[in-house]
């Protein structure tokens, strides 16, 4: 017997368990029968526990850091206030946030870009490095004038090569989180 025909007696053997075990002793055969004289069979999924909003889970798994992206703020999951978005002191940026290691990188902050909830923000962001002359690090914020709106929110980090987009992303990290007045 071939695997694919054995594979489907056992799925077919498992449809008749499930059928009885759902208590549906009637069948319908559904080859004498037309769309507008077939019945609906009822089906009964499993409820899904949510997960409380705010908490890592709800947003998926956490990000992976380390590489060139050591850092990112708000954190997964996290809920901060909408005020916390905003970024009053360019010298002292808040908002949405990463830290940035230039290991390897000969652009520095060229090859990050960053997305909040699916749009581009990279020509919005605030660069802060301790020093222009080759610089270790830095630190890079977006926080539009009246902060991030209200909700869920998920921001993308990438770090790619800006002068070969056929070169593959070094690292991509992703997170999630939530905004309240």
């Amino acid at each position: 017997m071939s695997i694919r025909l054995w594979f489907a007696a056992a799925a077919l053997a498992l449809a008749v368990l499930v059928s009885g075990a759902c208590g549906d002793s009637t069948a319908t055969d559904f080859s004498k029968t037309t769309p507008s004289t077939a019945t609906a069979t009822r089906t009964v999924a499993a409820a899904k526990t949510p997960t409380p909003a705010g908490t890592p889970g709800s947003f998926g798994p956490a990000p992976k850091l380390g590489g060139n992206i050591p850092k990112v703020s708000p954190a997964h999951g996290s809920t901060v206030t909408q005020a916390s978005t905003r970024s009053p002191n360019p010298e002292r940026p808040g908002g949405v946030c990463f830290e940035a290691d230039f290991t390897d990188l000969p652009e520095n902050s060229l090859w990050f870009r960053m997305a909040l909830d699916d749009q581009e923000v990279t020509v919005k962001l605030t660069w802060v490095v301790a020093s222009k002359d080759a610089p270790t690090g830095g630190r890079a914020c977006y926080a539009p004038a009246e902060g991030i709106p209200v909700g869920r929110h998920t921001v993308a980090v990438a770090v790619q090569n800006p002068n070969s987009t056929r070169e593959p992303t070094r690292q991509l990290v992703s997170w999630g989180f939530e905004v309240s007045k």
